[in-house]
């Protein structure tokens, strides 16, 4: 049942391709602490058995599926996207680049090969199949298929040579890292098609922030990435990135939010040595903690997300009345996305949030925003007593 991924993995190795496991119930297998998962772990494969390659790596392919398709009677159906890699608000029309390959034999599991594409030589990229593609080729109908329903994002992770019942093969290392990774891998690209629509209603202007709050991002990104700080962007960064897939050029700083749980109390050192100055610290961990940096003339707004048992929150003070303010959020998950050239997470679903914060009229621009009394999800939280 197993042959057709000898047989192509041998003709990988030939050509000096590592394609490596990422079937997830193999690789749970394989570091299983129980010795008779480890002993068999293809066994537990179910419809398809599921590989990656590296783009670079498939580059040196050649002739290998022409080969496989003559001399194996093996049936190969390709799945190309378009390479997302040359996608901008210039250029939504770009070529396409092969993502996934289904290789079947009569009397073998099939094989469902998945293109990881480098991103900005940060993250590892591979396109979802798409819900059409996978609906109505003969070739996948029916198959249980795990990588694919979405595209995914990944850490960068190198592979290593072992032998997997009698097949030699690579596995991620380390394999429980890419594990946790691929809970959390969903990724998605911003629609560009969107926000030429909404940009060429409202022409793009520059200015400081959309010169500067890229850096600046990326500094607090690093940091918080080096201290292992789980962080979102928020409020009006996310408005921009959904809307115009940008910073608003009218915005006076960057937002992020971070789970309290996540809280670190090396975080405030981290971004002082980084060279941000603190414009303010206020409210208390368990409650309504919120963080105000500037570095460049920039505003870095660092929000911490609390959570209830139907909503989430994060909080702020009137520095003029003492007043307590929750922004209530809905609750969600996080993806990635990449975000002025770099990947960062954001709530996903995204537009219930940008509708629960900025209403239903969120295209539309406004420019002069009051953050106590514009927004509809903020609420009054009592108030701060006088020190």
């Amino acid at each position: 049942m197993t042959q057709l991924l000898r047989i192509f993995a041998n003709k990988c190795l030939h050509r000096n391709i590592p394609v490596f496991v990422i079937d997830p119930t193999v690789l749970r297998h394989l570091v299983s602490d129980v010795e008779s998962d480890r002993r068999c772990p293809l066994c537990s494969v179910g419809d398809v058995i599921s590989l990656g390659v590296f783009g670079p790596d498939w580059e040196k392919r050649g002739s290998l599926l022409r080969d496989l398709s003559d001399d194996e009677d093996v049936v190969i159906h390709k799945v190309t996207s378009p390479d997302p890699r040359s996608l901008s608000l210039e250029r939504l029309n770009v070529p396409s680049i092969p993502t996934h390959y289904f290789i079947r034999q009569s009397g073998n599991i099939p094989l469902h090969l998945v293109v990881f594409y480098d991103r900005g030589n940060e993250y590892w990229w591979h396109s979802s199949i798409g819900k059409q593609t996978a609906t109505t080729s003969q070739g996948l109908q029916g198959l249980n298929i795990v990588f694919g329903n979405s595209a995914g994002a990944y850490g960068r992770f190198e592979v290593r040579p072992t032998m997997v019942e009698g097949v030699f093969i690579h596995l991620p290392h380390p394999v429980e890292e890419f594990l946790v990774q691929m809970r959390k891998a969903v990724f998605i690209e911003c629609d560009y098609h969107r926000a030429q629509q909404f940009l060429r209603a409202n022409p793009p202007t520059s200015s400081h922030i959309t010169r500067n709050g890229a850096k600046v991002l990326l500094l607090a990104k690093s940091l918080l990435d080096h201290l292992g700080v789980r962080f979102r962007i928020g409020a009006g960064t996310i408005l921009g990135w959904y809307r115009q897939c940008g910073i608003i050029p009218y915005t006076n700083d960057i937002d992020i939010e971070i789970p309290i749980q996540d809280y670190s109390p090396s975080i405030l050192p981290a971004f002082f040595k980084a060279g941000f100055k603190l414009s303010r610290a206020e409210g208390k961990l368990s409650d309504g903690y919120h963080v105000l940096f500037h570095i460049h003339a920039v505003l870095l707004d660092m929000l911490f997300i609390y959570e209830e048992k139907t909503h989430v929150w994060v909080g702020s003070i009137d520095q003029q009345t003492g007043d307590k303010f929750r922004f209530v959020l809905p609750k969600s998950d996080t993806c990635w996305t990449e975000f002025m050239g770099f990947r960062v997470r954001i709530p996903c679903p995204t537009l219930p949030y940008i509708t629960t914060s900025y209403g239903d009229n969120w295209n539309t621009p406004v420019q002069e925003w009051n953050w106590t009394l514009s927004g509809s999800n903020i609420y009054k939280n009592g108030m701060w007593p006088k020190q």
